[in-house]
């Protein structure tokens, strides 16, 4: 084995390549003391608290719904701006915006706290200071079923603040969080959906193959698939060249035409025409979705693979190049990295995949970090030019925009042109004209085929759900070994592991395996017997035949020998074995020479002492001895037995005996062993 040694100073190594266009810039800083940035390694956010000072009659929360009208309360936002600025400090963009929906919803209770008590006729006052929160405002919040979450995130910022004020905490039960239910499909329809996901990848990669071909200088159409793919690549080659443009907009392609006329009259299709040398948002998502149903990752940490440099997660395996090692970092658990091993040759893997496809997006990547420069450029001059703290915020977000664009492997060209990669929200997929995801579209497509053939429809699932998939997958491998699920999902913690394998598919089959050993329990009460043997052999297996248990009893009913061999008839031996007999004695050899005896599993003892008896008379006696005697036979059937058994279970055995009958422990029946000679008896 050889110690690995990766070179990580990759900074370094890409020195004046270009890196340092890829460098995030420090967030302009602002002077409203309401107004900060929660800086974070991929997405710095702007936190305006202005909103909770001043109110809000009408907008937009995070979630894409209005919740209602909140009145201001500038005070109480001043008091507690330093603990929320504490608590969020780190947190990713999406973290961020779910604690501000959070004070929102708590800025609404109180106004719906104080409209009660008014309706009540109670002089109540306006809450403008943490020390006027009553336990009123924790009932109220517990019977409107508000998210432990947001009711938690509050109280610890709010006794954060009182804290400070040196003043007691406040001790408030949070309401009960509602049991969250993981509702997977059963495995069959799992099955299928991964198989449609193998399908449309190696239809897109066929495709992506087939346009690198296409875009040769020497390439020559067999097909009319393949002549229609070379008349587009010529003529948005020939746009490119007179506009000088890799990526021309739509109105350089099709001129002053419409689309409709543009599409008449030269029997082109823009998306078509993009598709040429730009992967496409359906080819990208296939891509991702293929990997993400691969590796068992969560989503967030396929997506956020830092595409400049590759062999930061994607090299060859140490000790054997025919495969390879794909490394994710989870940022939720402080960095730590997730592995993926594969083959190389298997072109469906996440290895193959993510290889190609930052071969096919490379043009992509080009034009954003031509983008990237120029903003990073301007942002640089509206800085010098003293431009006011929105626009410096608004450029600043560009910037990060385009620099995770420039890092993400996910990249294509959208429908419109726009470029864009998988969380980028650029454009969705649509379905009888509503939005839908990836995966409910290509569910659609399949259910489509599956109802035509009679078959029942698929169930739509998230790209989260892949991961509890494969944790149920290995859940089932590993003879439900939740040890295996929590190393193979890298958890810390076996509690998060617990909440994956609790799910319906999972809970059902426990209840039935419930049912099924009860009614088997009773079943065999009734018989006036409680077997355990048939009990276990029912819940593994199914039903116990009329045949099974006859062999269940013959097995209990043989008798074991010396040797821990079964004899099928102990009072009628072979007459080779024992000539005198008459049956109405037990055999008395207990030796490897007979044809009725039944080798157990049990046996492997025996058979091993009886070897090293052998081996010790071989020794011990004259080679005329041996010969004449059917020893050398016996040993022939005693290793020929020993061929049946684990090889390690074996030599253990094996070697226990032997030092038995060296120390003395065990004697060798028939050997007498005397200071001058030893006979055989």
């Amino acid at each position: 084995m050889s110690i690995r040694c990766h070179n990580k100073d990759h900074l370094l190594k890409n020195a004046g390549s270009g890196a340092e266009s890829l460098v995030i810039k420090s967030p302009p800083e602002t002077h409203n003391p309401l107004q900060f940035w929660v800086e974070h390694p991929a997405q710095n956010t702007l936190v305006d608290l202005t909103i909770l000072a001043e109110g809000q009659t009408k907008g937009v929360d995070c979630s894409g719904r209005w919740k209602g009208d909140f009145s201001g309360r500038p005070q109480l936002i001043r008091q507690m701006e330093p603990a929320i600025k504490a608590s969020l400090l780190g947190l990713s963009a999406a973290t961020v915006r779910n604690r501000m929906h959070a004070l929102r919803t708590w800025w609404r209770l109180l106004d719906h706290v104080e409209k009660a008590a008014e309706q009540e006729g109670e002089s109540r006052f306006k809450v403008e200071d943490v020390r006027q929160l009553t336990r009123v405002h924790s009932i109220y919040a517990c019977q409107n079923r508000m998210d432990s979450c947001v009711f938690n995130f509050f109280v610890c910022t709010a006794n954060a603040t009182l804290t400070e004020l040196g003043l007691p905490k406040l001790y408030w039960d949070s309401p009960e969080s509602p049991k969250i239910s993981r509702n997977l499909p059963p495995q069959a329809d799992t099955d299928v959906l991964r198989m449609a996901l193998k399908y449309a990848w190696q239809k897109v990669r066929k495709k992506r193959e087939l346009m690198d071909r296409v875009r040769e200088a020497n390439f020559i159409p067999k097909t009319a698939e393949e002549s229609d793919f070379l008349k587009h690549w010529l003529y948005f080659n020939n746009i490119q060249i007179s506009c000088n443009s890799v990526l021309p907009a739509s109105e350089q392609i099709r001129g002053k035409m419409t689309f409709r006329k543009f599409k008449d009259s030269t029997n082109l299709a823009l998306c078509t025409l993009r598709e040429t040398l730009f992967p496409n948002m359906w080819e990208t998502h296939t891509a991702f979705h293929m990997c993400l149903a691969s590796t068992g990752w969560n989503v967030s940490v396929l997506a956020t693979l830092d595409a400049s440099i590759e062999e930061s997660f994607l090299r060859n395996h140490p000790q054997d190049e025919s495969r390879y090692t794909l490394v994710g970092t989870k940022a939720r658990a402080g960095g730590k990295e997730q592995y993926v091993n594969g083959l190389w040759k298997t072109l469906w893997g996440p290895g193959p995949i993510i290889r190609a496809w930052l071969k096919w997006v490379v043009p992509i990547r080009k034009l954003l970090q031509a983008e990237l420069l120029i903003a990073q450029e301007l942002y640089k001059i509206m800085c010098q030019s003293g431009a006011s703290h929105g626009e410096l915020a608004r450029q600043h977000v560009e910037v990060q925009r385009l620099d995770r664009g420039c890092r993400s492997i996910w990249l294509f060209v959208g429908g419109t042109g726009q470029i864009g990669w998988v969380d980028s929200k650029c454009e969705r997929h649509y379905l009888n004209g509503n939005s839908v995801t990836y995966l409910e579209y290509l569910t659609f497509e399949v259910n489509e085929e599956r109802i035509v053939r009679g078959e029942a429809p698929l169930a739509v699932v998230k790209s989260s759900d892949f991961r509890d998939i494969f944790a149920m997958y290995i859940w089932r491998q590993s003879g439900s070994n939740i040890l295996a699920v929590m190393r193979l999902l890298n958890h810390a913690r076996l509690r998060t592991t617990q909440r994956y394998v609790d799910n319906n598919i999972l809970n059902a089959e426990r209840d039935q395996k419930v049912r099924t050993f009860l009614d088997d329990l009773f079943s065999e009460l009734g018989q006036g017997r409680l077997d355990i043997t048939i009990l276990a052999h029912r819940q593994q297996f199914g039903s116990v035949t009329p045949e099974m248990e006859k062999r269940l009893d013959d097995y209990r009913t043989l008798e074991r020998s010396r040797l821990r061999f079964g004899c099928k008839n102990p009072y009628n031996p072979p007459a080779a074995i024992q000539p005198d007999t008459d049956g109405s004695k037990r055999c008395g050899q207990q030796r490897l020479l007979c044809n009725a005896g039944v080798i157990l599993p049990e046996s492997l003892e025996g058979v091993a002492m009886r070897v090293e008896e052998l081996r010790v008379i071989q020794r011990s006696v004259s080679i005329e001895a041996w010969l004449t005697s059917d020893f050398s036979q016996e040993l022939i059937n005693g290793l020929n037995v020993l061929k049946l058994f684990p090889l390690h279970d074996v030599l253990t055995a094996v070697e226990r005996w032997t030092l038995a009958i060296a120390s003395g422990a065990h004697r060798v029946p028939g050997l007498r062993f005397d200071i001058n000679r030893v006979e055989v008896i």
